[in-house]
């Protein structure tokens, strides 16, 4: 789940492409499969994703990030995901820790041949030894009304503490992580999808609202203080993953940072 990111210049080129349309014709009932070029389940990743560098540092983000349906069978190579990432990619000690870049990330994915999607968090440390670690916390719930995905700076005591929290409006359903020796200072901001491998994952339409960032540290107030994106940021779409803006940050909410949308993989 590493954040490669890069920017997507095709998109603005802004050239509007014309072509001829070939169908094809398949006995009723054939599947066709669909191929992508996505590296393998550590690297060489598509994204379809919008991102934000702006303020000297985020100290946490969130996200309403809807379920959608979801599958990689086996044989796909890698996994789907949809996810929140607070990434570093300025500390001296995250650019040499082997991935040239420090983050904590949460979502639900599903993974090569897995019988369903599972929630996760991640985190990858200033560190040279025991750098990333990935942890699975549970499967995602068949209702879907599990979406919030909360990164938060610990601020409260030890220096090095990120908090992860997956859970729905009730709580009834609530996940908590805890990334430690973790010194990064957070200077981006992502949201979107993560593609991994070469073929027949898939996707339906999950929207990612309520897009804002926390301005403090968790304090002992216990209070997530934020402000609201207010711009689209920098999107990618590999094509696939599918990824866009269906309402701009910039009008009024509701809902709060606009919605954005993904979709894999055709």
């Amino acid at each position: 789940m590493r954040p490669e990111i890069t920017r997507n210049v095709l998109a603005a080129a802004g050239i509007a492409l014309v072509a001829c349309v070939w169908f094809t014709l398949l006995p009723a009932g054939q599947a066709v499969a669909q191929t992508y070029s996505c590296g393998d389940p550590s690297s060489g990743h598509c994204y379809g994703v919008a991102s934000w560098q702006e303020k000297p540092q985020y100290f946490g983000a969130y996200a309403d990030i809807q379920q959608a349906p979801m599958s990689c069978p086996s044989g796909c190579g890698g996994f789907v995901d949809d996810e929140i990432w607070l990434t570093d990619s300025q500390t001296a000690d995250c650019l040499s820790n082997g991935f040239g870049q420090c983050w904590v990330e949460a979502g639900y994915f599903f993974t090569d041949g897995s019988g369903g999607k599972q929630f996760f968090w991640a985190d990858s440390r200033p560190r040279t030894s025991s750098t990333f670690n990935l942890h699975i916390l549970g499967g995602a719930d068949p209702d879907g009304v599990t979406d919030h995905f909360m990164l938060l700076k610990d601020g409260r005591g030890a220096a090095g503490i990120f908090q992860v929290w997956v859970y729905n409006d009730s709580q009834s359903t609530l996940y908590n992580g805890t990334s430690t020796s973790n010194t990064m200072s957070g200077d981006r901001v992502i949201i979107g999808q993560e593609l991994a491998g070469t073929k027949n994952a898939s996707a339906g339409t999950a929207n990612f609202t309520r897009n804002i960032w926390a301005v403090q540290s968790l304090g002992p107030e216990y209070v997530f203080w934020y402000n609201r994106q207010i711009d689209q940021g920098s999107v990618t779409s590999a094509n696939p993953p599918f990824a866009s803006w269906t309402i701009d940050p910039a009008n009024p909410p509701p809902p709060e940072g606009g919605q954005f949308t993904t979709h894999c993989c055709q």
